[in-house]
C-alpha cells in the first residue's frame, strides 16, 4: 500500500509540518497564557476558585469530544479541510472569549474553543505519522513536541505581561495573528478524504459520548464544593457519566461504523499507554494551574513574575525532547519513562518546601526540573503506544489517546482543585480551634494557602511514584523487530 511517507516531498513535508506546529502551538499558547490571567479574571468577575476551574475543565472536556471525532472527520472531509475549520473556530472563538462579559459566557465561548482545540492536536500528530517513514517517527516526535514547548515557554510571559500592561481580555486575542500564519502554510497538508464515502457518524455513539462528557465535567465542577461526602447531585452526575460510557462500548460493538474503533485496545502497549497518558495529564496540568496561582496567591506575585516562574518548564522539557531525538531509539522506553517519573516525583516534593518569603526562585528551578521530567515522558509514551498499531487505526488511536489526556488534564485540575479547597478549610478550622492569632490575618491567610498547596504537591508527588512500576508492562520493542517493522510486510514476508 502506497502512502503519504512514500510520495511526499521533503518540501512538501517540512511545510506540513511548520503548518502543524504552528497550530497546535497555538492551542498550548493558549493554555499556558491563560493561566496566569486567571486570578485577575477571577477578580474581574467577583467569583472564586471555582471559576479557575471551570475555565479549564470545560475547554478540556470539549477538547476531549471532539478528539475522538477526528478519525471520522479526515475520513469523510480530508485532513486539510478539517485542520483549516477547527483553526477558524479557534480563533473565532477566542475572539468571543476576550470579549466576555460574565463568567456563564466566557466558560461557553471556552466550550466552542475547546471543541476546536481537540480535532488540532490528534489531526496534527496522525498526519505526522502518515507523512514520515516509521523508522523516523520518534525522531519526528521530538522535535514536534520540542517546538511546541515554545507556547510553554513563552505563553506564561507574555500573558503576565499583557495581564499587568492591559488585560486579561488581550490574550485571547493573540491567537488570531497566529491563527492565520497557521493558515497560510496548509498547502502541503493532505486534501483528499482518506475513508469510504459512505462512512457515516455514530450519532447515537456522538450523542452519548457529549452526555458522558457534559456529566463527569458536572461531577468535577460540583467536587470542587464539596469532595467528601460527596453530593446527590455529584454522585447522580458521576453515575450518569459512567452508564453513558457503558453505553457506548455496548454501541460500539453494534455498529460498522463507531466513534471508537476498540480493536486499537488490544494492543497492550497503546493501551497501557492510553492509561498513563491519562495519568500524567493530571499530573502536568494540575501543575500548570497551580504553580501561577501559587505565585500571585500566597507568594504575592504579579501576572509578570507569575509567568517567569512557571516558563523554565517549557524551557526544560523543550531541552529532553530535543534530546529524546538522539536517545529514543537507544535506551529502552522503559527506563526513560521510568526515570521522568523519579524527576517529577521530586521536583513535586521540592515544590512542597517552597518558603512563604522568597519563593519564586525556588518555584522556577523546580519547574524547570519538573520539565526535564515530563520531557521524558511524553515521546517514549507516544512512540510505544503508537508503535504496533495498523496505519489505518493511527489516527482513531490519536483521537483516544488525546480524549485520555483531556480529560486527565480536566480530572487532575477538578480534583486536586477541591482537596486544596478542603486542606484550606482544614487547616483554618485547626488554627481556629487552637484559638488562632487575630494580628496580621493576612500573613496567616497567605501561610495557611501556602501550606495546602504543598500539601497537593505532596499527593502528585506520591501519584508519580506509584505510577513508576507499571511502566514495565510496555512491551520492549528490540533493534531487530524495529528493522523489520521499519523494512514494511514485504521484508517481513522475506525473513519468514
Amino acid at each position: 500500500m502506497i502512502t503519504e511517507a512514500d510520495t511526499s516531498p521533503a518540501a512538501g513535508r517540512l511545510q506540513t509540518t511548520l503548518a502543524l506546529m504552528i497550530a497546535t502551538m497555538m492551542q498550548a499558547f493558549d493554555a499556558t497564557i491563560a493561566n496566569v490571567s486567571l486570578p485577575q479574571l477571577e477578580r474581574g468577575f467577583g467569583t472564586g476558585l471555582g471559576l479557575e476551574s471551570s475555565v479549564m475543565t470545560s475547554y478540556l472536556c470539549a477538547s476531549a469530544v471532539t478528539a475522538v471525532l477526528t478519525a471520522w472527520l479526515r475520513r469523510r472531509w480530508g485532513a486539510r479541510q478539517v485542520f483549516a475549520v477547527a483553526i477558524g473556530l479557534f480563533v473565532a472563538a477566542s475572539l468571543l472569549c476576550a470579549l466576555a462579559t460574565g463568567a456563564e459566557s466566557l466558560i461557553l465561548f471556552r466550550l466552542v474553543q475547546g471543541a476546536a482545540a481537540g480535532i488540532l492536536q490528534p489531526l496534527a500528530q496522525a498526519i505526522i505519522f502518515d507523512i514520515y517513514p516509521k523508522n523516523q517517527h520518534g525522531r519526528m516526535l521530538a522535535l514536534f513536541g520540542a517546538s511546541i514547548m515554545v507556547g510553554p515557554m513563552l505563553g506564561p510571559v507574555l500573558g503576565g505581561i499583557i495581564t499587568d500592561v492591559a488585560s486579561w481580555r488581550w490574550i485571547f486575542a493573540i491567537n488570531a495573528p497566529l491563527g492565520a500564519i497557521a493558515l497560510l502554510g496548509l498547502g502541503a497538508v493532505p486534501s483528499r478524504p482518506v475513508g469510504l464515502t459512505g462512512d457515516r457518524v455514530d450519532r447515537w455513539g456522538m450523542a452519548l459520548l457529549v452526555v458522558a462528557t457534559g456529566s463527569l465535567q458536572l461531577a468535577l465542577q460540583r467536587s470542587i464544593d464539596q469532595i467528601w461526602p460527596p453530593s446527590l447531585e455529584t454522585v447522580t452526575a458521576f453515575a450518569v457519566a459512567v452508564g453513558a460510557g457503558v453505553l457506548i462500548a455496548f454501541q460500539s460493538r453494534r455498529s460498522r461504523f463507531t466513534l471508537f474503533r476498540f480493536e486499537v485496545f488490544r494492543d497492550l502497549n497503546f493501551t497501557t499507554a492510553t492509561v498513563y497518558n491519562f495519568l500524567v495529564g493530571a499530573l502536568l496540568f494540575t501543575t500548570i494551574v497551580f504553580v501561577p496561582a501559587l505565585a500571585e496567591g500566597p507568594l504575592a506575585s504579579n501576572a509578570t513574575q507569575a509567568g517567569l516562574v512557571i516558563s523554565p518548564r517549557g524551557f526544560g522539557t523543550m531541552a529532553m525532547m530535543l534530546a529524546m531525538r538522539h536517545l529514543i531509539d537507544r535506551i529502552d522506553h522503559r527506563a526513560l519513562l521510568a526515570l521522568g517519573l523519579l524527576i517529577t516525583a521530586g521536583a513535586l516534593m521540592l515544590m512542597a518546601r517552597v518558603p512563604l518569603h522568597g519563593g519564586e526562585v525556588w518555584l522556577a528551578a523546580t519547574s524547570a526540573a519538573q520539565g526535564i521530567g515530563i520531557g521524558l515522558l511524553f515521546t517514549p509514551l507516544s512512540t510505544s503506544g503508537f508503535w504496533t498499531l495498523a496505519a489505518e487505526l493511527r489516527t482513531d488511536a490519536a483521537g483516544i489517546y488525546n480524549l485520555t489526556r483531556q480529560l486527565g488534564c480536566a480530572t487532575g485540575v477538578a480534583v486536586m482543585t477541591a482537596v486544596l479547597r478542603a486542606r484550606i478549610q482544614i487547616r483554618l478550622s485547626d488554627l481556629n480551634s487552637n484559638g488562632g492569632v487575630p494580628a496580621a490575618p493576612t500573613d496567616i491567610l497567605g501561610a495557611i494557602s501556602l501550606a495546602a498547596y504543598t500539601d497537593c504537591f505532596r499527593v502528585l508527588a506520591i501519584l508519580a511514584l506509584a505510577m513508576t512500576p507499571g511502566v514495565l508492562l510496555l512491551r520492549v520493542v528490540c533493534r531487530n523487530e524495529k528493522r523489520l517493522i521499519d523494512a514494511g510486510p514485504v521484508e517481513h514476508r522475506r525473513r519468514s
